[in-house]
């Protein structure tokens, strides 16, 4: 299930906004001059796609030693740097 906010009532509803997200099972789409540019998901959400996009990025995981074939550590600034390409 879908909640479209807008960036102006993010802020006086974050509180309800993170409880649908967490309890509810919400996804809230937030949208800036009426066209989506966030998402609030909730994590079960979010790790789901993480490791589909690090499936993407580094490989499948191995079944027997769960780690994956790519670089083992992405580091916070790497991606700040913009190193990374995603």
């Amino acid at each position: 299930m879908f909640m479209r906010v807008n960036v102006t009532d993010v802020r006086p509803q974050l509180t309800k906004l993170l409880g649908a997200a967490e309890h509810g099972g919400v996804s809230v789409i937030i949208a800036r001059h009426g066209k989506p540019s966030a998402a609030l998901v909730p994590m079960k959400d979010f790790w789901r796609i993480q490791d589909k996009v690090d499936d993407e990025l580094l490989g499948p995981k191995d079944p027997e030693t769960g780690r994956r074939p790519g670089k083992a550590l992405i580091l916070m600034k790497d991606i700040m740097k913009g190193s990374l390409l995603f």
